[in-house]
């Protein structure tokens, strides 16, 4: 042993006490005077040893012991105690856990320890008593936002910010866990920019008032920001109470969303297997969401040129109307023009290609499904979200540590290449070597519906 390290080790016992390993004794504390501390025996009824510590060192010993030392006992309760303690730490599965605890026990200290449904039992008594200790609320009235004052100033200095929200990690009486990032670092925001993870918010519902109040809070913790633009999910309320609070900020909708929300009306109407089947058809239905690449003032005539390729059924004229009513707007025979629900200007992204704007919150979704893991479980108690949010904090520390040290995020390859082709697609947009169908055709390349 380092002449340095105190000869015995501290363990917690099941209580809150503590125990004193040293030479194959266990000792329980008796008392504490001043800065003495008195451990006795754990086989106190017939063995009258004792060993005074102050600090980490011992200073006296009274007593011969009455039986000889068991080294393997001593083992066990620090093996014990390891269990325990990485159940409270950690969101390791029990058979990890028992299984990293294991790995240098001898083979007489694994016949002295408990069974392993015991060894499990344990761990589920000490993970129950962290997760579950206060009483779970019961009533709800408000929202509550988590950050710290370093997410804060990380996030007012970012000049792109993206925002969504998940139900499954939301606690009981929350309808969903959103949360604000920021994108940092360098020129092309897609190929350098650093996602950091800011604000987290519980929420009791998804009205736009409830999104008002939480941006104009947002506002308020961050009275020097000044986004130049937001990246959100296809919602009327979280775009429409967004641009209330910032005005001045472009909004825009998530390209993967967009995606999405085409292939599910594909399936709703009935097109799954003629798109699954028709390689044509697939490329056909695809230059549909191909438009938000294009000129917007030029996306109305294409789509209509985009319509007229397509197959004359029941089941195109039903996706093409979707489209056209949600996405482009119409005008009736009146003369009247009825407004899209998601106008042009939210989805198209031609503009902001050359610069490397974002177009997707696929990270954010990818840090949801990261911080689902961590939580482990569908709708934790508010106190288990707690802990696992405390632990997720320091994972954002060590990206925004990343950042200052100007270490470059880690990109898909695939990514990074369709990226480039998509830059070279838009940058010849005006080529009179390739006409606009062509050009739809070629962006259609490059995702699928519902895909990345």
């Amino acid at each position: 042993m380092d002449p340095g390290q105190p000869s015995f080790r501290l363990i917690r016992t099941n209580k809150g006490g503590e125990k004193m390993l040293e030479g194959g004794y266990v000792y329980l504390m008796h008392r504490r005077v001043g800065e003495m501390t008195h451990w006795q025996c754990e086989q106190r009824g017939e063995c009258k040893a004792r060993v005074y510590t102050k600090g980490m060192e011992i200073v006296k010993r009274t007593n011969e012991h009455l039986h000889a030392p068991d080294v393997q006992a001593t083992a066990c309760c620090e093996i014990k105690a390891g269990i325990k303690r990485k159940a409270r730490d950690t969101q390791d599965s029990s058979h990890q856990i028992i299984g990293e605890s294991m790995l240098t026990a001898s083979e007489g200290t694994a016949a002295k320890l408990p069974k392993l449904d015991s060894l499990k039992r344990t761990i589920q008594r000490q993970r129950a008593s962290v997760l579950s200790a206060p009483v779970q609320p019961t009533a709800l009235a408000e929202f509550l936002i988590f950050g710290t004052q370093r997410n804060l100033g990380m996030l007012q200095q970012s000049k792109i910010w993206l925002a969504d929200g998940t139900f499954k990690t939301a606690p009981p009486l929350f309808a969903q866990v959103y949360v604000v990032h920021g994108l940092r670092g360098g020129d092309d925001p897609m190929k350098t920019g650093h996602l950091l993870p800011s604000l987290f918010v519980l929420l009791p519902n998804k009205t736009e008032d409830t999104y008002r109040r939480m941006w104009e809070q947002i506002r308020i913790l961050c009275p020097l920001a000044q986004p130049e633009q937001m990246l959100l999910d296809f919602e009327k309320g979280a775009i429409n109470s967004f641009e209330h609070v910032w005005p001045n900020t472009v909004v825009k909708c998530c390209f993967f969303h967009l995606t999405q929300n085409i292939w599910r009306h594909v399936q709703s109407v009935g097109l799954q297997s003629d798109y699954t089947h028709d390689e044509e058809l697939a490329m056909r239905i695809r230059k549909i969401p191909a438009l938000a690449f294009a000129r917007p003032a030029d996306v109305p005539d294409l789509f209509e040129q985009v319509s007229m390729d397509l197959p004359l059924t029941s089941e195109i004229g039903e996706l093409v109307d979707y489209f056209e009513r949600t996405y482009i707007g119409r005008t009736l025979a009146t003369g009247h023009h009825v407004a899209a629900t998601f106008p042009i200007g939210l989805w198209n992204y031609h503009f902001g290609m050359p610069f490397g704007l974002p177009r997707t919150t696929n990270a954010v979704e990818a840090w949801h499904r990261s911080f689902n893991a961590t939580v482990g479980c569908h709708h934790p108690t508010i106190w288990k979200f707690l802990l696992a949010l405390k632990r997720e904090q320091g994972l954002v520390e060590v990206r925004q540590t990343n950042y200052l040290a100007g270490k470059p995020p880690t990109k898909r390859r695939r990514s990074q290449q369709s990226e480039q082709a998509l830059r070279t697609l838009v940058g010849e947009y005006y080529s009179p070597n390739r006409t606009k169908m062509e050009f739809l055709q070629g962006v259609a390349h490059h995702f699928g519906l519902g895909a990345d």
